[in-house]
């Protein structure tokens, strides 16, 4: 039953799921921004209206997906070694979509409510 290559795969979702928590913790504790899992790489924290509000809006997204991606790649660690059922490996790869799409959702709804925008500067060169 077990995967070499898919083993490996399940088991850096598993991390990527454990440091989006961590992440999401650690932001919520001390108040700081995650830049690499907050902001885009051309994003600065001046540029957030409500750190704050950009912090617990984006924590709880963060938190979700990396749950649900833990969730998924135990799933399916325990679906490749010990069950080998096609159908967990599909309800697994279902909620690992559904992670990524939360996240997805979340970061841009939270640039757009938090993030002023450039375009207005832009415009006037």
């Amino acid at each position: 039953m077990g995967s070499g290559a898919g083993g490996m795969i399940d088991i850096l979702f598993f991390a990527s799921g454990v440091y989006l928590i961590y992440t999401a913790v650690m932001s919520k504790k001390n108040g700081n921004i995650a830049g690499n899992v907050m902001l885009a790489k051309d994003v600065s924290e001046s540029s957030i209206k409500d750190k704050r509000g950009f912090i617990e809006y984006m924590c709880k997204r963060i938190l979700t997906a990396g749950v649900m991606i833990v969730i998924a790649s135990g799933v399916h660690l325990v679906n490749d070694y010990y069950i080998g059922s096609a159908v967990l490996t599909w309800i697994g790869i279902g909620i690992i979509l559904a992670a990524i799409a939360i996240y997805t959702a979340g970061y841009l709804q939270g640039q757009k409510r938090f993030i002023k925008t450039q375009e207005k500067n832009n415009r006037k060169k």
